[in-house]
């Protein structure tokens, strides 16, 4: 796998760690893509999947949480429980954002503070990349998912409701912070 992933122009070095059922794969170039790398280690015989950070968290792929799909969004609509926001509030490659208004405490971890209502408008606290995973928290999950389908709407593809929010959390156990912005 090495040498197919170093045979690909561009590519300077490869590295390969390997256990019994998976490989994890840290290659350093500026020219080739993602695609690219899985394409060379397909053609060298090995399977290729990939998930998100968040999505290797989850037991199953089938994204069925039992939520609603928000009206008027595209299929694909992806939730977190309570178990799985516990795993990656401290991720830095999550952004969670609490889109509730008013102010009403928030999740540790919490990178950004979103009206649902003005998503459009504050486009600059969002990560320019829009595969970057983002997750959603308000109150009780009205607020998220109208949020949500807003930025899938904007081109977001790795975005993640709380349903339950800010109560669920609590629910569960967890501290809610409140620092009276």
């Amino acid at each position: 796998m090495r040498s197919a992933l170093e045979g690909l122009d561009g590519v300077q070095s490869a590295k390969v760690s390997l256990d019994k059922d998976n490989a994890v794969v840290v290659f350093n170039s500026s020219q080739v893509t993602i695609d690219q790398m899985k394409e060379a280690v397909k053609k060298a015989g090995y399977g290729v999947s990939s998930a998100s950070q968040i999505e290797s968290f989850r037991q199953s792929t089938d994204g069925d949480t039992g939520e609603k799909q928000p009206a008027g969004q595209a299929s694909g609509y992806r939730t977190l429980n309570i178990e799985e926001l516990a795993k990656v509030t401290d991720d830095p490659n999550v952004t969670l954002v609490n889109v509730h208004i008013p102010y009403a405490g928030e999740i540790p971890g919490t990178d950004a503070f979103i009206p649902f209502n003005q998503i459009k408008e504050n486009k600059g606290e969002l990560p320019r990349d829009k595969k970057a995973e983002l997750v959603l928290y308000c109150r009780s999950g009205h607020m998220s998912k109208l949020a949500y389908t807003t930025l899938t709407q904007m081109g977001y593809s790795n975005v993640y409701d709380v349903p339950g929010g800010m109560n669920a959390w609590r629910q569960a156990g967890h501290t809610l912070l409140n620092k009276n912005h």
